[in-house]
């Protein structure tokens, strides 16, 4: 296992502004060199978006767009926390998707993506495929989901024509959609009958959002059928090993089924997956919704409110600013921060009730380090209970799965949990059996619904080409 999580946290750009104002305006607390060496042990990934800076209004690019993001990029790169740090440049497709662009516009965009890709290969580590995937709203922006087939299709093979072979192979990431009959069958073909993945090593899927309110009546853990699809064309192109990137796959049980899968895939078929996901909502709940994960007894994972107004309450056998300084302290002694504690630092400033500085960033350091933890966690419990599924023991296996799923929930044994918990013996057999009949049917039973009714037409997309720049 790496030293550093395979977490990638989303809005680096906004870390950097954050981290670095406050090493400059407030010495003594830790140094770019400290941070850098907590990065590394904890996460070390961090994404950043080639859509930063559409403009949903007026649905147009600046002129400058380019160079705006890659001197974005020049000053995330040069602060000296983020040396050692591995960057993915995500392409704007959701952005796009979601209608920052308009449709005649986006063979422009596309073409500025892929040769800015070309031209920065130093600029990055990893970077995704353009992918322009259907969502809210897209009966305005498409016209059929053959039109989505077409402007997809010509991105893709946009890559592989402006991008170079070697930086492909090694750097970007190809995403294979599923999660609607037409997306299913349209990818699939991509993939197996077209041949658009050839030559790649990287994978990613998304949409794992999209589904979360199907959660309860789906038979497997939804992304399985992505993974299995990339699994098969792995095994049929001779790939011992690949990464895999779901998008949006960070809540806390998620991080068990990761490492749930790429042991089961090595074990299975002796292929190496490492499997990454990101997120930017764990900052959404310390800054919006006011809460920390803390893990108490038994690895149980507990959401701690620390409100203004609750920093006296109990929690456990401590107040809650109490145990605010106690997690503060173990991140300080295990990473050479400054300790943190009264008169000097008080959680929230008395003046503005806003966070201290120091506890804000503190706080932020705390999130990150849990995913690292939750994953050395999450890897223990995997090599502990996985000889259940392989000597058939069902219920044993499902009800460990449950019983530490349930522990990440706050100890809950919710409906949600139970019903997921249900699915992994079948999840492992869908990645053992690489069925994909199977898949579509699973697709076609249960998410025939999510595809948009007023996309089914015939119209087809020109080529990327032929679209007005």
């Amino acid at each position: 296992m790496s030293t550093y999580s395979n977490y990638v946290a989303a809005g680096v750009d906004t870390y950097v502004q954050l981290m670095g104002k406050f090493i400059d305006n407030h010495p003594g607390f830790f140094d770019d060199s400290c941070l850098s060496n907590f990065m590394s042990k904890t996460v070390n990934r961090y994404l950043f978006s080639f859509g930063t800076g559409i403009n949903y209004k007026t649905k147009k690019l600046s002129p400058k767009h380019v160079q705006k993001f890659i001197d974005a990029v020049r000053t995330i790169r040069n602060r000296p926390f983020m040396a050692n740090t591995k960057l993915y440049w995500d392409s704007g497709g959701f952005q796009v998707a979601q209608g920052g662009i308009q449709t005649k516009d986006m063979g422009h965009f596309c073409n500025l993506y892929y040769d800015t890709l070309a031209k920065n290969p130093n600029l990055y580590e990893f970077s995704f495929i353009l992918d322009l995937p259907p969502g809210p709203g897209s009966g305005e922006i498409f016209q059929s989901y053959r039109q989505i087939e077409d402007l997809n299709r010509s991105s893709y093979e946009n890559c592989i024509k402006t991008v170079p072979e070697s930086v492909r192979k090694e750097k970007v990431i190809y995403i294979h959609h599923f999660r609607t009959p037409s997306l299913f069958n349209t990818w699939q073909k991509f993939l197996f009958e077209e041949h658009l993945a050839d030559g790649y090593t990287n994978f990613g899927t998304g949409g794992i959002v999209a589904n979360m309110s199907t959660d309860l009546v789906i038979p497997i853990i939804i992304y399985t059928i992505p993974l299995s699809s990339i699994l098969l064309f792995a095994k049929t192109s001779g790939l011992q090993k690949f990464r895999f990137h779901v998008l949006g796959g960070a809540n806390y049980a998620d991080v068990f089924y990761h490492k749930l899968f790429s042991h089961h895939i090595k074990q299975e078929h002796d292929i190496d997956v490492e499997i990454t996901y990101d997120s930017s909502a764990i900052f959404k709940g310390l800054i919006i919704g006011r809460y920390i994960p803390v893990f108490i007894s038994n690895n149980n994972l507990m959401k701690m409110s620390i409100k203004s107004d609750q920093m006296n309450l109990r929690f456990h056998d401590k107040t809650v600013e109490d145990k605010c300084y106690e997690v503060l302290k173990e991140l300080s002694d295990e990473f050479g921060f400054k300790e943190l504690g009264l008169p000097e630092v008080q959680i929230y400033e008395d003046s503005t009730q806003r966070f201290h500085p120091a506890a804000h960033m503190y706080f932020i350091c705390h999130l990150l380090r849990i995913y690292k933890k939750l994953e050395v966690v999450s890897q223990a419990v995997v090599e502990d209970i996985y000889p259940y599924y392989k000597n058939g023991d069902h219920r044993t296996f499902v009800e460990e799965c449950w019983k530490f799923v349930s522990s990440l929930n706050q100890g809950k044994k919710t409906r949600k949990v139970t019903a997921k918990a249900g699915t992994l013996f079948k999840s492992l057999d869908v990645l053992s059996n690489l069925d994909m009949d199977y898949n579509k049917y699973v697709i076609d039973k249960f998410m025939s619904k999510d595809d948009i009714s007023g996309l089914h037409g015939s119209g087809r997309s020109p080529s990327w080409d032929s679209i007005e720049a």
